[in-house]
């Protein structure tokens, strides 16, 4: 009786903090917790998230990390029209379910994010990485709008063994990169979008046993660094409408190498215009 006592003040608590509170005052979430508002973990705060944790979260509520966020064995955050994620500091999430926000995330510059299995829908607009965002084994559906976005040259974006979906060829583009410093994808599957890769602007890219089709371009390259690595290595483009374009020849990129990959079946496969695209073993 004490502990569900417990757990309602702190429910309580949290319903009652104004816009810009902190969530100082608690060390642990779980499924009674009620966020509200603008709640903010700040600086030199850990919360804790309990095993299995399904909190719904009401609408215009917005989560703001400047400290740290864990949930080692689960957190569903869950409602219709919610703010999402914003990591200034750091969030290290384990399976992690997560619905009906305006935009999943936004790691900012210092930010890191960090998700190891679970599932994204049913949101809004697309994310942001300007720093470091990390993720395996996760199903990411940007449904009609955009996936993640990257535009100050500073993110950092690694997903490995995951799904990446959208509602279709005439929707949104998955990764929209007018300027990113690394993005590395691995293992994993894109479908669904207007462009998989739409790209203005990068400095190393890692590609490797991946399988991108069904959206309207695998890859709209406009542009890349001179600096910097660019691979894309056993993967499979199919079945999209274009599967590798430069854009036109005034396309600024820097060296981009394809080896051991397959781009077949797509309505136009290649369109190269720079010559600074090298297709090795295909």
């Amino acid at each position: 009786m004490k502990t569900l006592r417990t757990a309602t003040v702190v429910a309580i608590a949290l319903a009652l903090l104004p816009a810009n509170a902190y969530a100082s005052s608690i060390t642990a979430w779980n499924s009674t917790t009620v966020l509200q508002g603008h709640v903010v973990i700040p600086v030199g705060q850990t919360v804790t998230v309990a095993p299995n944790t399904k909190i719904t979260v009401p609408d215009g509520t917005l989560i703001t990390v400047n400290g740290k966020l864990t949930a080692p064995d689960g957190l569903s955050l869950s409602g219709k029209s919610w703010g999402g994620l914003v990591v200034t500091g750091e969030a290290v999430l384990t399976n992690f379910q997560e619905s009906g926000a305006t935009a999943s995330f936004q790691v900012a510059t210092s930010g890191s994010l960090t998700i190891h299995g679970g599932s994204i829908s049913g949101v809004h607009g697309a994310s942001t990485v300007e720093g470091s965002f990390v993720a395996n084994s996760l199903h990411y559906d940007k449904g009609s709008g955009g996936g993640i976005d990257s535009n100050n040259g500073t993110g950092s974006i690694t997903i490995d063994h995951s799904v990446l979906t959208g509602a279709g060829r005439n929707t949104g583009d998955f990764f929209e990169l007018n300027s990113v410093k690394t993005i590395i994808l691995s293992n994993s599957q894109m479908t669904g979008a207007h462009c998989a890769f739409h790209v203005l602007a990068l400095k190393n890219m890692k590609l490797n046993h991946n399988s991108i089709y069904e959206n309207s371009y695998g890859f709209m390259m406009y542009g890349s660094s001179t600096a910097g690595t660019k691979t894309i290595d056993n993967t499979t483009i199919r079945d999209n409408m274009v599967g590798f374009d430069e854009g036109s020849s005034s396309t600024k990129n820097g060296s981009i190498i394809i080896t051991h990959s397959l781009i077949s079946h797509n309505g136009k496969n290649l369109g190269l215009y720079t010559g600074k695209v090298k297709i090795v073993s295909p």
